[in-house]
């Protein structure tokens, strides 16, 4: 019976959708975490025939029946989370398009939101992960305040035998893509790029379609709990829909057997 394969389609599809709502809002507070929307489709149909005017008439529409529905993609949602001010001046936020770019210790350069950094044992800013913020920014020994503009110049109040004085440390670069619903989520708040994402587009901040910096502010969840919420009630009543119509055709099946003459 066509009917329980594709509500069992139905039922695997919003067990899906279940899974990655538990997913986002179990995310709901991860700094610069992206929520994830799932798309569907529909799958192939039977062609039962078309129905027309008669015997050689053209015909007006045709008679087809489905066969349930699969999961097409997942896209995560690139869109901006709320600013969550800290007041540390080591935290930063793209207040605008960008990935922050960050290196692991065999080279390889991944991309991330979240703009908590702190310095290491040598002062160099890392991420949560122990991986270098690119290009490199190394906090002198003595560093007493620090200052990012909004362009990405990064500058050190240095304490000294003198007195103060201010140091350069670099400039922070950021990361664009194309198509950032294409990076592959690493966990831990990072990204990869991908054939999908496009090469990355480096840049200064606030140049050329790039946020500016924003110090002393981390960017938060862009999941809306409360859509959230929502969508897993609809998952969860269709689900229930699509149990019902396997406990129909187990009924009218078990009718069918239990026929007599």
């Amino acid at each position: 019976m066509r009917a329980l394969s594709t509500a069992a389609s139905g039922m695997r599809a919003y067990q899906t959708k279940i899974d990655n709502i538990a997913n986002n809002l179990a995310n709901a507070n991860t700094t610069g975490f992206k929520k994830v929307r799932e798309h569907f489709e529909d799958l192939m149909y039977q062609d039962l025939g078309s129905r027309g005017g008669g015997q050689g008439a053209s015909t007006t529409n045709s008679m087809q029946v489905g066969s349930g529905v699969r999961l097409a993609s997942l896209t995560r949602d690139a869109s901006a989370g709320d600013a969550q001010v800290t007041n540390n001046q080591t935290d930063m936020m793209v207040a605008g398009a960008g990935y922050f770019v960050v290196e692991t210790p065999d080279g390889e350069q991944l991309y991330t939101r979240d703009g908590s950094f702190v310095p290491d044992a040598e002062g160099n800013l890392v991420n949560a992960a122990g991986y270098r913020l690119a290009p490199g920014i190394q906090l002198p020994e003595g560093t007493s305040s620090l200052a990012v503009a909004s362009d990405g110049s990064v500058t050190a109040t240095v304490e000294t035998s003198g007195g103060t004085e201010d140091t350069q440390l670099g400039q922070i670069e950021l990361a664009r893509f194309r198509n950032p619903s294409g990076l592959e989520a690493m966990g831990r708040n990072m990204f990869r790029a991908t054939t999908a994402s496009g090469e990355a587009e480096t840049g200064a901040p606030g140049e050329d379609g790039m946020g500016p910096i924003v110090q002393g502010s981390l960017e938060g969840s862009n999941v809306d709990v409360a859509e959230e919420l929502v969508g897993m009630i609809t998952a969860q009543r269709s689900y229930e829909l699509s149990s019902k119509v396997i406990q129909a055709a187990d009924e009218m099946m078990s009718t069918a057997v239990n026929l007599r003459r």
